[in-house]
């Protein structure tokens, strides 16, 4: 495949998981094979029976605290087999996360994404995020 083509392949992942919240859609786009690379800890997730569903029980618990998030892609860049996307995740604190109760704030969630892809799926996955920077928007209710 061709370095547009991973790209398609990971914006699609974007489009309709992350910004139209089809979790379902994981489970076709995620290789067989799929491993996740938490980074923050600098450990691996396990995928479990179905290499989506880490994803899906993580953007899930997202999406029930910000059951209106919106997400878009800044910038993409591909090399190979490699896609790194940066993209935001905007949103309104509508629901518990983390143990922390809903705010009603609206947040501005920026990370990076570099997954690898292999037979037009979504085979590695390694992401950067400032998880501190977004539980401290949650902190207290906004004026």
């Amino acid at each position: 495949m061709s370095t547009d083509d991973n790209k398609r392949v990971v914006s699609e992942f974007v489009r309709r998981c992350q910004d139209q919240h089809d979790l379902g859609f994981a489970d076709e786009v995620f290789h067989p094979r799929f491993v996740n690379h938490y980074r923050p800890e600098g450990r691996v997730i396990p995928s479990g029976e179905r290499p989506a569903s880490g994803f899906q029980a993580f953007y899930g618990q997202l999406l029930r605290a910000f059951p209106d998030a919106r997400m878009e892609i800044d910038e993409q860049i591909a090399e190979g087999d490699l896609v790194s996307t940066r993209k935001t995740l905007r949103g309104t604190h509508r629901g518990e996360l983390w143990g922390l109760a809903p705010t009603g704030n609206t947040v501005e969630f920026e990370f990076i994404d570099i997954f690898r892809v292999a037979d037009g799926m979504l085979i590695e996955h390694w992401t950067s995020m400032d998880l501190g920077a977004l539980k401290s928007q949650l902190q207290t209710p906004r004026p």
